[in-house]
């Protein structure tokens, strides 16, 4: 039985959030607004109800990965690196390239991530109800980490990419600084730039990193804000933030790579290569990452999405463990990763690994060995997957490292945006297809927002 788990507190989805039928719940389990903002434990539990948000299938636990994923696919079978063969319609919209504005995923991944926003904004105007200055502070702290957690996967995929070395005036998502009470109240905005939410991440990362401890349980600490701000700078191409941001992690967290590979996954309690996990239990969260990618023997739908060929061709080492992660369902012949057995287990958002990956692409581009060498850092990685070493590291074999070892975690589509690459040959890095619609309901209800191209 896991310990010390998340508790999902139903109280900030029924009094501060738009409503949508998967999160109905009983009316006896809420209390009445005033009393939960006017005291402590309502302000701690819309806090600890923020990560519940965050849990939920739509966003990290399961579908914003999965996005990732599937959007990278070219959607042609012989081409693709991952299948999607389920009867989801989202998902199958941004596999083939064909989503609409009314689709459903993207829609739930905007909503959820403002309501994230929003209760993050709650819990900030209303820290005075707690007492302790010390709590106040770290409260702050993980509010504003899961803030720019939201804000940042928002802008990457309703938006058009971060260009480095330009002023990206180009349309991101609506800042939302204040907390909104009142839903019958008209709170239209235009979106700000690409520009302006990279720099609003950014300085709630660092506020958070400042403010929380290194240790804080399951829940953010500084370095997941510090390895958040590794992602961020990586996607934004400067490599001197992202290095020093990744090494600090790596130097100082007290983080360690499992073992072997198959340890880093599949495990019902945080691990030592765990800097940020969802949390799931029997009783909360939703691992929709088994539902989407597992057979029916291990929770999931049968394999809604299969490991290709393609893929595994990419390995250069028959021996590599990462290459022979995976298994064939007996029920359809599907092979299927190996990442994802245990219905029950936590669902790894960002893992020691990735920081390895980020801080040897960002001292090979500029040029330095902060930490260690680019070799180095890819050969540890190598030598736990028991592959060959190489001799020599390339920025094509790092990024190349990146597909092996990051395969089914939601980074594909991220990489092709900010490498330039492109999903087939007719659909490059920049194109319209690789950007999510804003939603019909964001529409109906914001008279100011301005809709992607090509919807």
């Amino acid at each position: 039985m896991k310990v010390n788990k998340l508790i999902i507190y139903s109280l900030l989805t029924a009094l501060f959030i738009s409503c949508e039928s998967e999160l109905e719940i009983d009316p006896r389990q809420s209390e009445d607004a005033t009393i939960t903002l006017s005291t402590e434990s309502g302000i701690t539990n819309i806090l600890t109800g923020t990560y519940a948000i965050a849990a939920t299938g739509d966003l990290y636990g399961g579908r914003v990965q999965i996005s990732g994923d599937l959007l990278a696919q070219t959607g042609v079978t012989s081409t693709t690196d991952l299948r999607w063969r389920g009867t989801f319609v989202p998902f199958r919209q941004m596999y083939a390239k064909t989503m609409l504005i009314d689709n459903g995923f993207a829609q739930n991944i905007w909503a959820r991530n403002y309501e994230i926003i929003n209760a993050a904004n709650i819990v900030i105007e209303n820290i005075d109800k707690v007492v302790d200055p010390s709590k106040q502070t770290r409260m702050i702290a993980e509010a504003n980490f899961l803030k720019s957690l939201a804000y940042f996967d928002l802008v990457r995929f309703f938006a058009k990419p971060y260009e480095a070395g330009k002023t990206n005036s180009q349309l991101g998502v609506v800042v939302r600084d204040k907390a909104i009470y009142d839903y019958t109240k008209d709170y239209s905005k235009e979106r700000s730039s690409v520009e302006e939410i990279y720099a609003l991440v950014i300085a709630g990362l660092n506020k958070a990193y400042t403010d929380l401890p290194a240790d804080n349980s399951f829940y953010a600490n500084k370095y997941a804000a510090k390895a958040l701000l590794a992602r961020v700078y990586l996607q934004m191409q400067n490599y001197p933030a992202a290095r020093d941001a990744a090494n600090d992690v790596i130097a100082n967290s007290g983080a360690k790579l499992m073992a072997t590979y198959k340890e880093a996954f599949n495990h019902d309690v945080n691990q030592a290569e765990d800097i940020f996990a969802i949390q799931i239990t029997n009783q909360t969260g939703t691992n929709d990452m088994i539902t989407f990618y597992a057979s029916g023997l291990n929770g999931g739908r049968g394999g809604d999405v299969e490991l290709r060929s393609t893929y595994l061709d990419k390995f250069d080492d028959v021996n590599d463990e990462r290459k022979n992660f995976n298994y064939i369902n007996s029920v359809n012949s599907r092979r299927l990763t190996s990442k994802y057995t245990n219905q029950f287990g936590d669902v790894p958002v960002i893992r020691l690994a990735e920081m390895y990956l980020i801080r040897a692409e960002a001292n090979l581009q500029a040029g330095t060995t902060i930490g260690d060498t680019p070799l180095d850092d890819i050969n540890r990685l190598r030598t736990r997957a028991k592959a060959t070493l190489f001799s020599t590291v390339t920025l094509t074999d790092i990024l190349r490292e990146r597909e092996l070892e990051l395969g089914m975690e939601g980074f594909r589509i991220h990489d092709i945006k900010r490498t330039k690459g492109s999903v087939s040959s007719s659909i490059p890095w920049d194109s319209d297809l690789l950007v999510f619609p804003i939603p019909q309901r964001e529409k109906d209800v914001n008279g100011l927002i301005t809709q992607n191209p090509g919807y």
